[in-house]
C-alpha cells in the first residue's frame, strides 16, 4: 500500500507463519526501481527476522497499489526478480489481492479508502473498476481527499474569521499546523498530507462541525461510484459488498455515515459484508494457487 508494506509466510495450507509491518513507498509516486528497491530490502529483513531462506519459498505474490497495468505489473515483477535473484514472483494490484480475500471466485464488490480508493468487483465473470484514479485525477474517499478537503476548508475559514477555532488548536498541538506556517509546510516541507485522516475522522466523532462536514460530504461523494456503477452494470441480483482501508476498516464516523448513506440509497442493490479483509490473505491464496 502506499502507507504500510505487509508481508506474511503461509504454508500450502494457508497456515500463517508470520507476519510483519514495514514502512513502504508508494509505486506510483517512488517510481519502479526505487519501489522495488525498498520491497526487496524489506523482504530480505522479513527473511532474516524469522531466519528463513529465499530457495525455500514456493512463490511470492505481492499485491501493489498503483499497479493496474499489466506493463506495470511486468516492470515490478522483472524489476523485484532481479534485485531479489528469485523468479516465481506474480505481481497483483492492492485491489485484487483484497478482493480474493473478501469474494474469492465469487461475484461481488469491495470498496477501498485508505491512501486511495477504488469501487472495483466482479460480476458474472466481468472486471468492473470505477474510481481509483489517484490523488490528483480522483481518489474520492481516500485519506488524501478527506484531508485536502479539510485542509481547503480550514483555510476559508482563515480568510473569513481572525478567532482560532478549537480545530486549529488541537491541529497545531498534534502536527504543529497553524495558519501562520500551513503555506510553508504544506507546499515546501512535503507534509504527508494524507495523515490528517485519523485526526480528522477522530474530531469528527468528537463533535467537531468542520471535521464533521468534511466526512460527511467525502462520504457523499464516494456514493458517486455507487450511482455509476448502477447506470453500467444493473443487476436484478443483490451484490455483496465489502469494505477494506484505513478509513473504514474500523468503525468510526466516516464509516458509519457511508454505511448509511449506502443503505438508504442501495437497500434493494448491495448487502454490505462485516466479516473484516485481510488483502495479504488475498495474496498467499493467489501464491498458493499460482506456485503449488
Amino acid at each position: 500500500g502506499g502507507t504500510n508494506c505487509r508481508i506474511s509466510a503461509c504454508g500450502i495450507d494457508l497456515n500463517i507463519l508470520n507476519s510483519v509491518v514495514y514502512p513502504s513507498v508508494h509505486y506510483s509516486t517512488a517510481g519502479c526501481v526505487d519501489f522495488t528497491s525498498h520491497t526487496a530490502a524489506n523482504i530480505n529483513l522479513f527473511l532474516e527476522q524469522f531466519n528463513l531462506n529465499l530457495k525455500d519459498c514456493l512463490g511470492i505474490c505481492v499485491g501493489v497499489a498503483g499497479a493496474r497495468a499489466a506493463n506495470n505489473k511486468e516492470e515490478i515483477k522483472n524489476s523485484l526478480a532481479d534485485t531479489l535473484k528469485f523468479e516465481k514472483i506474480i505481481i497483483e494490484s492492492d485491489t485484487v489481492i483484497a478482493f480474493v480475500d473478501a469474494h474469492g471466485e465469487n461475484d461481488g464488490l469491495i470498496l477501498i479508502c485508505g491512501t486511495g480508493s477504488v469501487l472495483f468487483g466482479r460480476i458474472d465473470g466481468e472486471i468492473v473498476r470505477l474510481g481509483g484514479w489517484g490523488k490528483i485525477l480522483g481518489d474520492d474517499g481516500s485519506s488524501y481527499f478527506l484531508s485536502l478537503n479539510f485542509l481547503k476548508k480550514l483555510v476559508k475559514y482563515f480568510d473569513r474569521f481572525d478567532e482560532k477555532a478549537e480545530i486549529e488548536i488541537q491541529l497545531d498541538k498534534k502536527f504543529g499546523l497553524n495558519r501562520k506556517n500551513i503555506i510553508d509546510i504544506v507546499y515546501h516541507k512535503k507534509f504527508d498530507i494524507a495523515s490528517l485522516s485519523p485526526f480528522i475522522v477522530e474530531q469528527a466523532e468528537k463533535g467537531d462541525p468542520l471535521c464533521g462536514h468534511v466526512a460527511e460530504t467525502e462520504a457523499e461523494n464516494v456514493l458517486e461510484l455507487f450511482e455509476a456503477f448502477e447506470k453500467k452494470h444493473s443487476s436484478d441480483k443483490k451484490l455483496k459488498i465489502a469494505f477494506t482501508g484505513s478509513l473504514i476498516d474500523n468503525k468510526n464516523f466516516f464509516s458509519d455515515a457511508l454505511r448509511e448513506l449506502i443503505k438508504l440509497n442501495f437497500e434493494k442493490e448491495f448487502i454490505i459484508l462485516e466479516n473484516p479483509v485481510n488483502p495479504v490473505n488475498g495474496a498467499l491464496k493467489i501464491a498458493i494457487k499460482n506456485f503449488t
